[in-house]
């Protein structure tokens, strides 16, 4: 989700770095110089104990790279534009002018603001061992060519592969101004069904500007780890969520990758998780389903980093598609 904090000034520069060392390799949209057809993109599997099996990169300079969905990317719209904005970042500045994506080619070329370039290819991807090749396809983009889909879900590039994986992109949420103002979190991929593969959710206490404590997520966990403010929607019933389709990518759903975690303040009691209709799981606090809110404020320290103890919880009080309304949680 990029929540939490910006691409890191120091990662941006190394995986770009790393890619402008070397040359092009098959995973790039190209046209051979003699005259060959275009290469079609490999998509492959990485097995690991805290996601389950998740897509990466399958061959070329990227090879191993995780890849990523967005939670605004619904029916056919893109929450991950090419339209240049103003985001945060860990740059002396702290400001950077960025798209939130682009072509992959500009990863070769050093261009640095895009936040998170599209996994494009020249033809058909092509499914390696564990990928489901039915589920991979492509749309095209201006700007951007023909980015990779897989379960319908637009795939992008963020962070270089790591050995233990620790994907620097999961969690992550880039929502409205500091942060890029994508409105939305980010998540893996499961190479089972294409759906979001998120962290192990850990739900503890923050603080919002007033200093009334509430129940929070943890996320961007391996960056900036924040206490991002979570919700209940009133028109849910217990142990049941009815946000779906454009109320989801709007109140995107506290997602976990294993049974949830409790922090000081949070009775691990309270906590469980319902299956939703697309197989994922969702967080339940006192049999409440909860939510983040896709312009969720964050705030900025004064020095390098945004602040941990809590956003602002701006989501409260405002109505959901379904009827109801968002709320916040008091823990106890």
């Amino acid at each position: 989700m990029a929540i939490g904090a910006r691409t890191l000034g120091w990662r941006r520069a190394i995986a770009y770095l790393v890619i402008v060392l070397v040359a092009a390799g098959a995973v790039w949209t190209f046209v051979s110089p003699k005259g060959g057809t275009a290469v079609g993109a490999e998509v492959a599997v990485l097995r690991t104990s805290k996601f389950g099996s998740v897509l990466v990169v399958g061959s070329g300079d990227l090879k191993g790279f995780p890849l990523y969905e967005f939670s605004g990317d619904v029916h056919g719209k893109f929450g991950c534009g090419t339209e240049l904005k103003t985001g945060y970042d860990f740059d002396p500045d702290g400001v950077i002018k960025m798209t939130c994506s682009g072509p992959e080619s500009d990863l070769n070329n050093g261009v640095a603001s895009d936040d998170w370039p599209s996994f494009t290819t020249g033809a058909s991807p092509v499914a390696l061992k564990g990928v489901n090749q039915k589920l991979l396809g492509t749309v095209q983009r201006a700007g951007i060519g023909k980015q990779v889909t897989y379960g319908g879900h637009p795939l992008y590039l963020f962070d270089p592969q790591s050995s233990p994986f620790t994907p620097a992109g999961i969690n992550y949420g880039e929502t409205v101004a500091p942060l890029g103002p994508w409105h939305g979190y980010w998540f893996l991929v499961s190479s089972k069904d294409g759906q979001p593969v998120p962290n192990r959710a850990t739900i503890e206490l923050a603080t919002l500007p007033n200093g009334k404590k509430v129940v929070a997520a943890e996320e961007d966990p391996n960056v900036n780890p924040v206490a991002v403010v979570v919700y209940h929607d009133s028109a849910d019933p217990n142990n049941a969520s009815t946000c779906y389709g454009a109320c989801a990518a709007t109140w995107v759903p506290v997602l976990t990758s294993g049974l949830p975690k409790a922090k000081a303040g949070v009775l691990q009691s309270a906590l469980g998780t319902i299956r939703r209709s697309d197989g994922t799981f969702q967080v339940t606090y006192d049999h409440h389903p909860l939510y983040l809110y896709s312009r969720e404020q964050f705030f900025r320290k004064h020095g390098p980093g945004l602040r941990s103890s809590g956003t602002a919880g701006n989501g409260a009080g405002l109505h959901a598609p379904n009827g109801g309304v968002f709320s916040t949680l008091s823990a106890g």
